[in-house]
């Protein structure tokens, strides 16, 4: 008999390649859920064969229906939609920033999910996509990683109401997106055409954990299922230091490398025009440089503690 997985945001690029992954697996089905089921993503999920339910993170009545029935459920959730958005800063409270708005946006998704679950009859397995809680392994030296901590804060949130849940739970915590480095990075060129990449002092020879999460989040996901639950899987695909990768980056682009332009935070507050996204990405670097992308969390394991389910279907 099959097992049906559920896939939150599947019309996004982790719930896109679970989908993708266990599209492939016999023994599986899949239930696409997705706020609009009129996207292109969405069209071109269905004449794949994959069915969508429209549903909300912000509805729990709308998620109860959409886990029925459901063996497995997927949960990722959106710090950044509610970001970009023009209309969010008529939402803020007086003196609130828009970063605390989306985090506490996506804490209230995290918990709606939750909440859900734990009322899904038959529910074997919880997969949560999250990240470390950069405040709590900082020990409050960063307060201001709030697209960390809002994911990380609903794992809590499970442990602290849901223990029968918590027994079908495991995690994994996403690394640095490679399509990243497809976008605006602030490249600019110096003297003899050199190019340079800023970043804040003294980040740029850490290993950072990188994840192709097209290819390889759906298999991790799937390997955490052919194991025990309880893991807190960091779903790397490699490491590369930002020096290590902007010097592949230039090589790939056929571009003069240059070298890393070292900035305090503050310059790469001012650095990224975005009002609230200079300093969140860079105390996020600063966590990373002083903690640890996990934050030194001793739970957390690699793929490779997992990897006798990445090469095959047990």
């Amino acid at each position: 008999m099959s097992k049906l997985i559920v896939i939150i945001g599947i019309t996004g690029v982790q719930g896109g390649s679970v989908a993708s992954h266990f599209s492939t697996l016999p023994d599986w089905t899949i239930r696409g859920i997705t706020r609009s089921s009129t996207s292109p993503t969405a069209f071109s999920l269905t004449t794949r064969g994959i069915p969508l339910m429209t549903a909300n993170l912000k509805d729990p009545s709308s998620l109860t229906r959409a886990f029925a029935g459901a063996h497995t459920i997927f949960s990722t959730t959106d710090f950044y939609t509610p970001f970009y958005d023009p209309h969010t800063q008529a939402l803020l409270k007086d003196g609130q920033s828009i970063n605390e708005y989306c985090y506490e946006q996506e804490l209230t998704q995290g918990k709606n999910v939750a909440d859900a679950a734990a009322r899904t009859e038959g529910l074997q397995r919880l997969v949560m996509s999250s990240l470390c809680d950069a405040r709590e392994w900082s020990g409050g030296a960063y307060t201001r990683v709030f697209h960390f901590d809002a994911k990380a804060r609903a794992v809590w949130y499970v442990r602290d109401v849901y223990p029968e849940l918590v027994a079908k739970m495991s995690v994994v915590q996403v690394g640095s997106y490679l399509s990243n480095w497809q976008g605006n990075l602030g490249i600019w060129k110096g003297q003899g055409g050199a190019v340079y990449l800023s970043v804040i002092q003294g980040t740029g020879t850490q290993q950072r954990p990188q994840s192709n999460v097209p290819k390889d989040l759906g298999r991790i996901v799937h390997a955490a299922l052919q194991v025990g639950p309880g893991k807190n899987i960091l779903a790397a695909s490699f490491s590369m230091s930002w020096t290590e990768q902007f010097a592949s980056w230039c090589a790939l682009n056929g571009l003069k490398y240059g070298g890393l332009h070292e900035i305090t935070l503050e310059q790469f507050e001012k650095f990224i025009p975005i009002p609230g996204l200079g300093r969140e990405i860079g105390e996020m670097m600063l966590f990373e440089r002083d903690f640890g992308y996990d934050g030194g969390d001793p739970s957390v394991v690699l793929p490779g503690d997992v990897s006798f389910a990445l090469d095959g279907d047990a």
